[in-house]
């Protein structure tokens, strides 16, 4: 079984909650530690930070993409000149995949963060990046406030030759996404769920098409047996944006795991995410300072303490996958990942060949 552990959003706490399971459940069961792309590394690694604090309880493997700036990876790859290809992120994961270790994937940012443009989308065009605070990578349609708030009828907005982002349909009272024109709600609703359902299964990150962060779950779950861990704030907000992510999931058929909930305890908004957010685990992490070897190896002794994700790390798969005994590969050329954990391989992107370590408390 792979773990995909999945914010609301970006900061809410993944790579903490990723350290702190690898140091509670990597004496008992062999796992590694992956986060396929990551951006943000002129300011730290993600991956450099789990070593720090669990890198002696589990396999740390390289980033596949690497980007140096804070921001979405489409936009971040788009800045360093580079296309983050889906294919190759999977044939990673079958590699990583294919040893004795259960893996655990981090991803970047929330549910719906996209990897790929569409081909109308790209932004290649030789322009200049916008300047940070004036709308990066937001087209303004000729509005001068740089966000399209309201277009004229007669205006011919840029977007309206592309296509539409995937639609989340509605839930039936009893669980489950309703499907055709009458449950939906709306007239042509069937017509537009089969057009949504043909685009999701042409080839990952086709010519033309976007690919988000969900599209690439939803890939691994085709090929392997997948549930994830959605990471949540405890304070406020927090409720939305956890039933919002919950009901992305279940609508792309995807396994839920639990919830944790990371920060100072929040007792109702606990009570709300499992009454109406359907889940059964609901962990809690307290925000951890310093963060550090030892804090979280003190909160270890209260994490998931019933053992609620024991049986998922164990599950494995009947007939091992071909491949590195290690799950780790090697490298294919290209600045692709190679070599084993620990940030020791070099990875994809406008980060290659920065290394830096977990900063001091």
């Amino acid at each position: 079984m792979t773990l995909v552990i999945v914010g609301t959003g970006t900061d809410v706490g993944k790579t903490v909650v990723a350290a702190t399971l690898l140091a509670r459940y990597g004496p008992e069961v062999p796992l590694a530690y992956w986060k396929p792309v990551a951006t943000g590394a002129r300011d730290g690694r993600d991956t450099a930070t789990v070593e720090a604090l669990a890198g002696d309880r589990a396999v740390i493997l390289p980033e596949s993409y690497l980007f140096d700036e804070p921001l979405s990876p489409h936009l971040a790859a788009r800045l360093a000149g580079e296309r983050i290809e889906p294919a190759a992120l999977l044939a990673d994961f079958e590699r990583h995949r294919a040893g004795a270790h259960t893996l655990v994937i981090e991803t970047a940012g929330g549910l719906l963060v996209p990897l790929v443009e569409g081909g109308g989308d790209a932004g290649n065009s030789g322009d200049a990046p916008t300047p940070a605070g004036t709308g990066a990578g937001i087209e303004s349609a000729g509005d001068t406030r740089g966000w399209p708030f309201r277009l004229p009828a007669d205006a011919s907005s840029p977007a309206s030759s592309r296509s539409l982002p995937p639609l989340l349909p509605p839930r039936r009272p009893g669980g489950g996404a309703a499907t055709g024109s009458a449950s939906a709600g709306f007239p042509g609703a069937g017509a537009l769920a089969a057009e949504l359902a043909g685009a999701s299964s042409a080839a990952p990150g086709s010519a033309g098409a976007g690919y988000l962060q969900a599209d690439l779950i939803v890939d691994m779950a085709r090929r392997a047996a997948l549930s994830c861990l959605v990471v949540a704030r405890t304070g406020l907000g927090t409720i939305n944006h956890t039933l919002l992510t919950l009901e992305a999931l279940r609508a792309r058929g995807l396994g839920i795991a639990g919830v944790v909930l990371d920060g100072p305890p929040n007792r109702e908004n606990r009570r709300a995410i499992e009454r109406f957010g359907g889940v059964e685990t609901v962990l809690e992490l307290p925000h951890l300072s310093p963060l550090d070897r030892e804090e979280v190896a003190a909160a270890v002794r209260h994490f998931d303490r019933q053992g609620q994700l024991a049986p998922l790390l164990r599950l494995r798969r009947p007939v091992p996958g071909t491949g590195d005994p290690r799950g780790q590969g090697g490298n294919r050329g290209g600045g692709r990942s190679q070599g084993g954990g620990g940030g020791g391989g070099e990875s994809r992107g406008s980060g290659r060949g920065l290394r830096r370590g977990f900063p001091p408390a």
